[in-house]
């Protein structure tokens, strides 16, 4: 007897309720460390930066008025690419379990998308051959769109990286490179006395190097919070909210790169959130065929509220 399943109406709009619910269940902490927007258009601005004026000495009976404008640039959201998965349903995936939201196959598809929707927010990508991740894109450490028009691709300057050997030869993540990487956001008067929250990505290698940050900084840590870093749950400790990911990049020397950032200073726009379809296919047996997708793109608002800390994992 032949496989023959119809996709009618109500199995339409339960498969989409249903990859919505599951997204509600396995959305990626960096949405709640980004500032979320609507994406709109071909392209939408998400800053007009202004630069500082300095004064210029002039000259006495002079009747030339002073002309020093700041420099004015603009950066930009360009609406993405897709990210997407799908599959035909046949004999051997049943039907039944697109209809199903506890089922391991549509939960696969949602986490799929939901994994290009974290990496487009970082601003990485999977390199294939190693499996290892790097940077790329958007994102807090990648490259963002900058102009009157949005031509030119900014990527952050090699000042707002911490060296792997900063504070001497300790490698890992040191009271001295975190230190270093919120003087330098404050230096550069980005506003760390304000309420901003602060955000730190780790890898689960360097749990311990958390614990001992602490240590190290007299910072007063119970023995529950030590549970929490070793189960991956840190929270926030010593003003940052930590986060932990297995696809946190490394550069092309092999350091591990922990990026650090303000909530404020990162946007996230959705120019469509995590959404599913299902339909028959005719030009395949008229198969059911599961669709999941996303566009999302995302940028810092300014370089100097992104910082990131080169490690080197034992």
């Amino acid at each position: 007897m032949s496989y023959r399943q119809v996709v009618e109406d109500h199995h339409k709009l339960t498969f989409t309720n249903n990859v919505k619910m599951v997204h509600q269940q396995m959305q990626n902490p960096l949405r709640a460390a980004v500032t979320v927007a609507d994406g709109k258009g071909e392209a939408q601005d998400i800053a007009d930066l202004v630069g500082a004026v300095d004064y210029i000495k002039g000259e006495d009976y002079s009747r030339r008025n002073p002309e020093n404008p700041p420099k004015q640039t603009r950066r930009w959201l360009v609406r993405p690419e897709v990210i997407e998965t799908g599959q035909y349903i046949t004999k051997e995936e049943q039907f039944d379990k697109a209809m199903d939201p506890t089922s391991t196959f549509l939960q696969n598809h949602v986490k799929g998308v939901e994994r290009g929707v974290f990496d487009a927010i970082l601003g990485v990508e999977k390199v294939q051959s190693t499996g290892k991740f790097r940077i790329a894109g958007g994102g807090i450490m990648g490259g963002v769109y900058e102009g009157k028009t949005p031509n030119t691709l900014m990527t952050l300057p090699a000042g707002n990286y911490i060296a792997h050997n900063h504070g001497g030869s300790n490698v890992g993540l040191t009271a001295e490179k975190l230190r270093a990487a919120t003087e330098g956001m404050e230096l550069e008067d980005f506003g760390l006395e304000s309420d901003q929250e602060i955000y730190g990505l780790i890898s689960p290698k360097q749990k311990t190097d958390l614990i001992n940050l602490a240590l190290a900084t007299k910072t007063s840590i119970n023995p529950f919070e030590v549970e929490n870093i070793r189960n991956g749950k840190p929270g926030t400790l010593l003003g940052i909210n930590w986060l932990f990911s297995n696809r946190v990049p490394y550069d092309s020397n092999g350091y591990r790169l922990v990026p650090i950032w303000t909530k404020e200073n990162v946007v996230a726009a959705f120019w469509q959130d995590v959404d599913g379809r299902i339909w028959n296919d005719g030009s395949t047996k008229n198969l059911p065929y599961c669709y999941v997708d996303a566009y999302v793109n995302s940028g810092r608002v300014e370089d100097k509220g992104v910082r990131i800390i080169r490690c080197v994992e034992g």
